[in-house]
């Protein structure tokens, strides 16, 4: 459910609309307007927000590399972490085109779709992660939940850090991180373009370009377009642009500087109710679509970073990254569907609209120190961050003889009527927040490391709600809800190397997340706090495949269920308790491998002290217990079919329960996917088909009765040029 209200002015879809135009209005944006904060006196700004800073090495030749999601030049085979991650490689094969499906090739990451467009994850059994884009954590996500993603033609991989990474990252993040990590400027020219077509009508369309302006800058530049018509009519319209430049004045300094761009539009899909036993009802077409057809959901969004690293000499590195954002989410949609006594109609009983104008101004700052004590090498991270978020959220009256209009469950007429909103009030959201770590890495010996790391963060925020008129001018001033915690974090874990290609490792952290809810009576809510302990192995073979183990405990206090009306239930503790095995990387000359296993038993506790937790014992929401992903490709390397390719793989979800009660499941399912290609010389085409054996199944829901049926067999028809 989403709080997030704006008011944006209308438009139809896109796909028409100039790339190279949406990236100039990016260049052009007031960046100014990350400060802009709303007039009111003692107002707090912020989000809470933590740059991923990720170290970069500088040298006279200058090839800068970003070390990823742990942030210092370490090879993940000598970190106590669990890690994943998706290629471009295996986006491209798979003919991927959003985060949804990118994570569906991710163990213990469940993905869920709702209302059409928007996005949010369950790691290891909790829906607590932070998303971030080149290491800058999206906001969006940790206030609501859920946010939509545009698609990935700018995408290099996905990868995801398993479990509490507080200590790095700021608050919120339990399950893990999920990092969209963008291409980057490459020294050689580099380019491609393709173009797609397929099932729902699809059609896609992919450029990009990279290298040297100079030998002190280089560039890279991308475009995408995606529009399809959808399954059950719920389509979809991205497009987006990014350019980034790195500048390297010298052998010591760099400027890494990235400007993206989307405009967004998605048909809103409210699921089809169930009935008592998760069972469809009589006569229901699961391949109809019951929203009104002036429901809509649009995202428009500029982005802006700026990365600068100083090298002071081989051992000391300082780094700093500005960042900021302008997001705007506006939604306009059927949310709950409901039947007449015969259940052969229905009313649509809650059209909601809202517009959220989110906007984080981030910093970090990161000093990289690596020294020697008797012998044990160091290398010490320290960081300041500061994350100032101003977010409005309008919301308003919906009217017209199209509202709570009813639908035959058969042969449905959609257009019931005019129906639109005007806005009445909004509800701002202003935070700020401070966070101080340190991180120590400490090689003991060649077969022993070390990490840990402590963090401390200071949250403050102001909440309110004003009514307005319809031009947004303020009306009425409400009363405004303060809430202020600090919490201190931290991290603590070993790697033991008996073989150089193993590593077996043990670790142990911790996290919290601001409770951001205001009731309606202005009540707040304590922090939910977590911990996690894990064990697990690493086998890296010659650098070419990778296979890891990891058994892990988990836990979350002070849980929040939000239900209709602005009503928040408290559900207590939940534990989560599995194991995760993976396999990635290349097996055979031409042989690809990504494939992996998670058990995960996530479940409610019982409340301490005499009263009685209700949903005690009950798995957790969207927590399915077994998940399976696999995918193969092979690509000859010789011979007559040189350039041939074949792929398949299939992914198993188990049954998932969409409420705390669990009073309704959807049933597991398993879908096969396969692809074959050809590729020669500069020019590459590839079919996909995906559900191969056209399962029926229900891949996602909403108010917890509300399925969202999984797409039919479908197919898609690339073409690719690379220079």
């Amino acid at each position: 459910m989403f709080i997030f209200t704006t008011r944006c002015p209308r438009y139809g879809r896109i796909g028409e609309a100039s790339l190279c135009a949406l990236l100039a209005a990016a260049l052009v944006s007031p960046l100014n307007g990350a400060l802009a904060q709303t007039a009111r006196t003692n107002a707090a700004d912020s989000v809470s927000s933590t740059h991923h800073l990720s170290e970069i090495t500088v040298s006279g030749t200058h090839r800068s590399a970003f070390s990823g999601i742990n942030k210092i030049d370490v090879p993940l085979r000598d970190m106590p972490l669990t890690t994943s991650a998706v290629s471009v490689r295996t986006i491209e094969q798979r003919g991927i085109d959003d985060l949804q499906e990118a994570m569906k090739n991710t163990t213990g990451v469940r993905a869920n779709n709702t209302y059409g467009g928007f996005q949010h994850f369950t790691i290891r059994g909790f829906s607590n992660f932070v998303l971030m884009v080149d290491g800058v954590r999206d906001e969006r996500h940790n206030i609501s939940t859920s946010a939509p993603s545009t698609n990935l033609a700018n995408v290099e991989s996905v990868e995801v850090l398993k479990g509490p990474a507080s200590v790095l990252f700021g608050h919120s993040a339990l399950g893990g991180i999920i990092n969209i990590a963008r291409k980057r400027p490459t020294a050689d020219f580099k380019a491609d373009f393709s173009a797609a077509y397929g099932s729902f009508n699809t059609r896609r369309i992919r450029a990009g370009a990279g290298g040297p302006i100079n030998d002190k800058l280089r560039y890279r530049v991308d475009f995408g377009m995606s529009d399809t018509d959808g399954y059950r009519h719920s389509g979809s319209n991205t497009n987006n642009g990014y350019l980034a430049l790195e500048y390297t004045p010298t052998g010591r300094d760099l400027f890494y500087l990235t400007i993206g761009a989307n405009k967004d539009i998605y048909d809103t899909d409210t699921g089809l109710p169930m009935l008592e036993g998760s069972k469809l009802a009589p006569g229901m077409d699961r391949d109809a679509r019951y929203n009104d057809p002036a429901d809509f959901l649009k995202h428009t969004r500029y982005d802006y970073q700026l990365k600068y690293v100083h090298r002071f000499n081989s051992g000391l590195t300082l780094s700093d990254q500005l960042s900021y954002y302008d997001d705007n989410i506006n939604y306009f949609s059927t949310e709950e569907l409901s039947f007449n006594a015969t259940l052969d109609s229905l009313n649509r009983s809650f059209p909601f609209y809202f517009n959220h104008l989110t906007k984080p101004l981030q910093n970090q700052l990161e000093l990289t120190y690596e020294f020697d004590t008797k012998g044990i090498s160091h290398k010490l991270l320290a960081g300041y961050s500061l994350s100032i978020l101003d977010r409005k959220t309008y919301n308003g009256d919906v009217f017209g003889p199209g509202k709570n209009a009813t639908v035959s469950v058969r042969n449905p007429i959609l257009n019931q009527g005019y129906i639109d909103f005007k806005d009445t009030y909004y509800r701002a959201t202003m935070e700020n927040v401070h966070g101080i770590y340190v991180q120590d890495w400490i090689k003991i010996s060649e077969k022993l490391k070390g990490l840990i790391g402590l963090r401390y963060d200071i949250f403050r925020g102001t909440y309110f709600t004003d009514q307005v008129d319809t031009d947004r001018n303020v009306t009425e001033e409400g009363p405004e809800s303060k809430i202020s915690k600090s919490a201190l974090t931290y991290r603590a874990g070993l790697v033991y190397q008996p073989l150089e290609a193993l590593s077996v490792y043990g670790s142990y952290s911790t996290y919290f997340k601001p409770a951001r809810r205001v009731a309606p009576n202005g009540e707040t809510f304590d922090p939910e706090t977590g911990y996690q302990g894990e064990v697990g192995s690493r086998l890296e073979m010659n650098a070419k495949w990778t296979a890891n183990l990891a058994f892990y405990y988990m836990r979350k206090n002070n849980q929040l269920e939000a239900l209709p009306g602005g009503i928040y239930k408290r559900i207590g503790s939940a534990e989560s308790k599995g194991f995760e095995a993976e396999i990635n990387g290349s097996l055979a000359p031409g042989l690809d491998v990504t494939a992996g296993y998670t058990l995960s038993k996530a479940k409610y506790l019982a409340f301490d002290g005499q009263e009685v937790n209700p949903v005690a014992g009950k798995q957790v929401a969207f927590a399915p217990k077994n998940m399976v992903n696999v995918w193969l490709n092979y690509e000859a390397q010789n011979g007559a079919l040189k350039g041939a390719s074949i792929g398949a793989g299939a992914n198993y979800m188990d049954e998932t329960f969409t409420n705390s009660a669990n009073t309704f499941v959807m049933p597991a399912y398993t879908i096969a996917d396969m692809a074959v290609g050809y590729r020669v010389g500069r020019v590459g085409i590839r079919l996909n088909v995906n559900n191969l054996f056209n399962e029926r199944y229900y891949a996602n829901a909403i108010y917890a009765n509300q399925f969202s049926p999984g797409a039919t067999r479908n197919f898609l028809v690339s073409v690719k040029y690379s220079l």
